[in-house]
């Protein structure tokens, strides 16, 4: 008796599913936008720290005593819109004599020489938290502040202010814009690699929809596994970029400043999901299409 023979699979006809290749379009495409992502998450940590250094000046009146000063002290440092830092108030006093020193060393001369008293006043620099540092919030404060007992002047650059946050806005705007770029061509480049490699099952997802599998039946498979590739590629990419951030750490010491670990390990996690999502709904789609097509349009 001979051997039995193996049945036949005609793999051009049902063709091969190419993993190597929607991995690697859902793992390049997470990169991208994983590393717009940490550019977001880095550039606006950037612009808290330019926001930061904002400070208003309270100038005090010359009759205001210590004990006014204490009291004014302590109720600036309570204010919601002053910046804390290690639960300390970023505020500090500058007395007459202080003022005189730090104008001689700015502009080099002395005017001590010229007049018999100091005409500079004690004074505060208060830094802001920088949610408060728009102009109109800053108009707020300087008015709340003008108000209190022993305050004789606030003066913030306004000017500077208004600069900054016009720069601010304007960058923002266009990663905003360049984000939603990559993300849409991102979605699409795998929508069309995973329906390019569905292409190659068209005729066994026929096949199964012909002897009676229900839809869902028929979809479960490519859903599941189009889930999971996505899944292993937003893997693949955090990691990627998880070496690669910790390269520029350690290569960049100023990059440290402007690090933000629980963002960056949301986005972390984030592509995963989007991979996941990216291409399950992608699968979805394209055995839908293909579920839809006539025999004639499969060829």
């Amino acid at each position: 008796m001979g051997s039995a023979k193996k049945p036949y699979r005609n793999k051009k006809t049902l063709g091969s599913y190419p993993y190597f290749t929607v991995m690697f379009s859902i793992t390049l495409s997470m990169i991208v936008i994983g590393l717009l992502g940490l550019i977001l998450s880095h550039a606006q940590k950037l612009s808290d720290l330019v926001k930061e250094s904002i400070e208003v000046n309270v100038f005090l009146k010359n009759e205001t005593t210590d004990s006014l000063r204490t009291i004014l002290q302590t109720t600036l440092s309570r204010r919601s819109y002053v910046l804390q830092k290690n639960n300390q108030a970023q505020m500090t006093y500058f007395s007459k004599e202080e003022a005189r020193k730090k104008f001689a060393e700015t502009y080099g001369e002395d005017f001590t020489q010229v007049l018999d008293e100091n005409p500079l006043y004690a004074s505060y620099s208060v830094k802001i938290k920088p949610e408060y540092s728009d102009s109109l919030n800053m108009k707020k404060i300087a008015e709340q502040i003008t108000a209190m007992d022993g305050v004789r002047e606030v003066y913030y650059q306004e000017a500077l202010i208004n600069k900054i946050n016009k720069n601010i806005r304007t960058v923002s705007a266009v990663l905003a814009v360049f984000g939603i770029i990559l993300l849409v061509a991102s979605v699409l480049l795998i929508n069309n690699t995973i329906k390019l490699a569905l292409y190659s099952q068209r005729f066994l997802i026929r096949s199964m929809q012909l002897v009676g599998a229900t839809k869902w039946f028929i979809q479960w498979p490519f859903l599941v596994r189009t889930l999971m590739q996505g899944m292993i590629s937003g893997a693949i990419a955090a990691s990627l970029l998880f070496g690669l951030m910790h390269f520029a750490y350690g290569e960049l010491k100023e990059l440290n400043e402007l690090r933000q670990d629980e963002l960056v390990l949301m986005i972390y996690g984030g592509l995963v999901i989007l991979g996941s999502l990216i291409g399950f709904m992608s699968s979805f789609r394209a055995v839908s299409t293909y579920l839809r097509m006539s025999l004639d349009e499969l060829y």
